[in-house]
């Protein structure tokens, strides 16, 4: 259902599984991104602290959990996150990508520029660090 965005039909499921077997941290953040889908950060973050309190090394908990707080423009508590996904796997290429927005948004150019070169550093494919690089560099000469 999410692959369709029928969210609220994956949320019933997630809810659903969750009822069956409630240690189930996969569940938890599928029905977190869904939540994210729907712009219903708070709950989306509940999920994500949920999977977190059953998993404590859940990289990507930690990283939608940052993407969650960025939408709703904290991005302290998501640069906090994405330092803890990296802490965990230092290779989590779209972490750095993700901190590099957050510090982006608080006009940090720098940082953010560091990020998004290590993300290529890591893979060298990966446009969308090119394409938020170029964007800091620019914001970074002449701001908005």
């Amino acid at each position: 259902y999410s692959n369709l965005k029928d969210y609220d039909r994956a949320i019933a499921d997630y809810n659903q599984a969750l009822k069956l077997y409630p240690n189930y941290t996969i569940a938890y953040i599928s029905r977190g991104v869904a939540y994210s889908n729907l712009k219903d950060y708070d709950r989306a973050i509940a999920d994500y602290n949920q999977a977190i309190q059953l998993n404590p090394n859940y990289t990507i908990a930690y990283n939608n959990r940052g993407l969650a707080y960025s939408n709703l423009k904290d991005y302290d508590r998501a640069i906090a996150d994405y330092n803890q996904a990296l802490k965990l796997y230092p290779n989590y290429t779209t972490a750095y990508n993700n901190r590099g927005l957050a510090y982006s948004n608080l006009k940090d150019y720098d940082r953010a520029i560091a990020d998004y070169n290590q993300a290529l550093k890591l893979y060298p494919n990966y446009t969308t660090a090119y394409n938020n690089r170029k964007i800091a560099y620019k914001n970074k000469v002449s701001p908005e």
